[in-house]
């Protein structure tokens, strides 16, 4: 097998993946297919993708790479939100926005944007069951050029319903092909009849002895990337961890300075506070006092209350009396009035009566 400089690079950007284990031959694929363009269907985080365009890149080649995918999920890669497209898709203008571009849309639908024949590498890594994987070879299949190499990830994988490598078994035995059977499996599968002579020695080394050398050989390479990536992910969790410490750290001595002068202000109330308790006291003493002289008073207005209320009923007494003889009073006198008045009546009768007998007598003549 023909080695070259790209399957050592570095990767410099790698999302959390099963697929990490495969970028050094994605590397050195890249430098030995030369491709004019490279599709992607199912790009999730990125990580073979950018794998892709980090060799474009570092190989100087001439390659238009396309990622296509809805970026929402499945139920095999788990459902996700705008988070994972917007990230990828700000690192990818940044590093490759000049030949490379995200499409998201189904994979039918950008299927439309590319002439049949012109695709020279196309990865599938989209839903993993047996019907889906299907469908979308077949459906790519007439985009491939004579160069085409199509690339499946998972083909190691048996379980929840992934049928990657049921497709592989069959496909496997219609093309020149190679497996790598780390990091859950990828199938290399050489489409197009006009193939670099390093692939076509890469696939006829299946089963032989120098195929155990190269499988040995990208494990290798592939756990190294793997390390480092654990390796930095641990940095930067010590750089996390040391941040929250200063954070921390720095929140203890804010704290610690707003105790110290919590103390000081408890030293300085526990001074003033003899102070205030004298005043207090004598404020108390004081009020004593007060209360005192108002209970006395109290005491007193009482008592004058009570003589008001006793004197005040010993002279309704007194007018009661008073009105009784007045009225009896009254009464005698209107009697007299009347004795006076009978008596004066008939003592006036009797002057009269010689008045009156001499009227008659001249009234007789």
């Amino acid at each position: 097998m023909k080695l070259n400089a790209a399957m050592s690079l570095p990767a410099l950007h790698v999302p959390p993946s099963a697929w990490t284990g495969h970028l050094p031959f994605a590397f050195w694929l890249v430098e030995e297919a030369k491709p004019r363009m490279l599709v992607e269907l199912g790009s999730h985080h990125g990580t073979s993708y950018l794998g892709f365009c980090q060799a474009v890149r570092h190989c100087g080649l001439d390659t238009r790479c396309f990622a296509v995918d809805i970026w929402t999920g499945d139920e095999h890669s788990g459902f996700y939100g705008d988070e994972v497209f917007n990230t990828l898709w700000q690192y990818n203008q940044e590093q490759y926005g000049g030949f490379s571009a995200l499409m998201r849309m189904t994979f039918d639908e950008a299927r439309g944007y590319f002439a049949d024949g012109s695709v020279d590498v196309l990865h599938i890594d989209g839903l993993h069951t047996y019907e889906a994987v299907r469908e979308d070879f077949e459906n790519w299949l007439p985009k491939m050029s004579t160069r085409g190499i199509v690339l499946f990830h998972d083909t190691m994988v048996r379980e929840r319903n992934f049928g990657v490598w049921r497709l592989w078994s069959e496909l496997s035995q219609r093309y020149p092909s190679f497996e790598f059977v780390h990091s859950h499996g990828l199938g290399v599968l050489l489409v197009g009849p006009q193939q670099p002579q390093s692939l076509l020695d890469l696939a006829a080394l299946r089963g032989t002895d120098s195929e155990v050398t190269v499988l040995r050989l990208f494990d290798a390479l592939g756990s190294r990337i793997c390390a480092d990536q654990r390796i930095e992910a641990a940095e930067q969790r010590v750089d996390e961890v040391l941040l929250e410490t200063r954070q921390r750290l720095a929140q203890s001595g804010a704290a610690t300075e707003g105790l110290q002068e919590g103390a000081a202000l408890v030293r300085d109330r526990a001074v003033q506070l003899p102070e205030g308790l004298t005043v207090v006291r004598e404020q108390m003493s004081q009020l004593s006092k007060d209360l005192a002289v108002t209970r006395l008073q109290a005491a007193q207005l009482s008592t004058e209350v009570t003589a008001l209320r006793s004197a005040n009923a010993t002279n309704e007494t007194v007018r009661t009396n008073l009105e009784t003889a007045l009225q009896d009073r009254e009464t005698r006198l209107r009697a007299r009035d009347e004795q006076v008045r009978a008596i004066m009546a008939s003592f006036s009768w009797r002057l009269a009566a010689p008045m009156r007998w001499l009227s008659t007598k001249l009234k007789g003549k």
